[in-house]
């Protein structure tokens, strides 16, 4: 079964909503799986050395809402085994280069763990994944081949256009939220929705491959 997942690796949603699609998962080992990530971006207009992350946020939302958001995250993280330590991010992320380090370990064939180490740096680490330097030790963590070059591979246009390419995925499934998930190409969810949410459509899927209907739920947003 193919399952799609649409991201952006600073949606602390897509986070858990992973999490808990690999819990489900490894409650159907029968299933035959393949994952493909395809990138979006949460906040396209970010500057590529990125911006004060708590101050840029609260002056959006406001300090109460940002509080209460941190709380709620951090109790749904550590249901799923997420150590969220958001007060360490310091500097919000254009993640534009961290979907062309993905794109590249997904010709490497480390997909999965590069979105992972992805996540874990931003979230539980503070580490700024718009740097270019950064995102070199990163995948260098991952064994990314070729990762000691690569924030000079990052300066020049190598893995822009395909990442551009992959996003307009994106736009044609009508998606305006991320995470949002595609099971063998018919049944979408849409959310960090829970562990029995994820099993049921992946039910569904494995029995009703012919069936174009999609399972539509409310995501959760992001910031």
């Amino acid at each position: 079964m193919q399952i799609d997942i649409i991201s952006d690796v600073v949606c602390p949603w897509c986070y858990v909503g992973k999490k808990q699609l690999e819990r489900a998962l490894a409650k159907r080992p029968q299933l035959q799986t393949e994952i493909r990530w395809f990138p979006y971006q949460l906040h396209p207009e970010a500057p590529a050395e990125g911006y004060p992350y708590r101050e840029t946020i609260e002056r959006k939302y406001g300090r109460q809402m940002i509080d209460g958001m941190f709380a709620r995250l951090t109790a749904a993280g550590k249901a799923v085994g997420i150590e969220f330590q958001l007060d360490r991010i310091a500097r919000g992320a254009n993640t534009l280069n961290a979907h062309r380090v993905i794109e590249w370990a997904r010709a490497a064939g480390c997909e999965d763990a590069m979105v992972e180490a992805l996540f874990k740096a931003y979230f539980c680490a503070g580490r700024d994944v718009g740097n270019p330097e950064t995102l070199a030790v990163i995948a260098g963590e991952v064994g990314l081949p070729g990762a000691n070059t690569l924030a000079e591979r990052l300066a020049g246009p190598d893995g822009r256009t395909e990442v551009l390419d992959r996003m307009a995925y994106s736009r044609d499934q009508g998606v305006t939220g991320v995470p949002f998930f595609v099971f063998a190409g018919t049944l979408s969810l849409s959310g960090a929705q829970s562990e029995e949410t994820f099993l049921h459509l992946l039910d569904r899927a494995a029995t009703q491959a012919g069936d174009t209907t999609a399972a539509q739920c409310s995501p959760e947003g992001c910031v």
